[in-house]
């Protein structure tokens, strides 16, 4: 079982559509792929039309949860919202606080992929997602602030590592947002490339309408547009995850 953290510290970088579209793609491959929400904000099971009771607030706190099936060899844990905010609240006074998500996941059977969509905050849910998980991938805008963004999650990770004893790798640093008719895009990847080498993945995610109108349509872009350069870059993502990058 292959444990990934979609994570950053800073939003709107297409974290969620790249957890969401990088699941479905691996589970259309024939992978059975899990994807835990771990953000308060809940778009994971908003984005597949799905309200679950019971999500990762409740499971961290009582050991129960509803896994939902969104679509074929695909299922996800719902964040549980707000309530996952409290139920942080709860579990910062527990002694296993910063092992609690692998406590509670021990005995998952039968996936193939786990991917946990992590909030962009350095909070400890993410805490408990990177002692969890066993790759990290990090999405980044084509912006110079999420550029930026890149090392302070490179930092929390050090921090755990450092901390706890787990080791995660960095599996890659995936460009988004990408518009080639800009030429911020290229200097912020050209940026990337300098500052982290081979850890940013070959694929590049180009700005695509058509992904923003398939998470509209509570579909993941090889359900609304399978012949469109969304589907296509997100494609050669998951050829990249399938194969280790990095």
């Amino acid at each position: 079982m292959i444990r990934i953290a979609v994570m950053t510290s800073k939003g709107g970088t297409g974290k969620t559509t790249t957890a969401i579209n990088l699941g479905h793609c691996l589970a259309l491959s024939g992978k059975k792929v899990l994807i835990i929400d771990c953000d308060s904000q809940g778009n994971v099971a908003m984005a597949f039309n799905q309200q679950p009771r019971r999500g990762l607030s409740e499971l961290l706190l009582t050991g129960e949860v509803d896994i939902v099936k969104a679509r074929t060899n695909l299922y996800l844990i719902d964040s549980g919202g707000k309530r996952l905010v409290e139920s942080e609240m709860v579990i910062t006074s527990q002694s296993d606080r910063e092992v609690r998500m692998s406590q509670v996941f021990r005995n998952l059977v039968g996936s193939d992929y786990v991917i946990c969509d992590c909030p962009p905050t350095i909070n400890l849910i993410n805490v408990n997602a990177l002692n969890y998980c066993d790759y990290v991938i990090i999405p980044v805008s084509m912006d110079y602030f999420a550029a930026e963004g890149v090392k302070k999650t490179l930092a929390l990770i050090e921090e755990i590592e450092e901390k706890i004893g787990h080791s995660v790798k960095v599996m890659g640093i995936l460009a988004t947002f990408f518009d080639k008719r800009t030429r911020i895009s290229d200097r912020v990847y050209d940026k990337l490339i300098h500052e982290f080498g081979d850890k940013v993945f070959v694929t590049k995610i180009r700005v695509n309408t058509q992904i923003k109108e398939a998470q509209e349509n509570h579909k993941t872009i090889f359900e609304y547009a399978p012949y469109s350069h969304g589907a296509l870059d997100y494609f050669l993502l998951t050829k990249e995850v399938a194969n280790g990058h990095g």
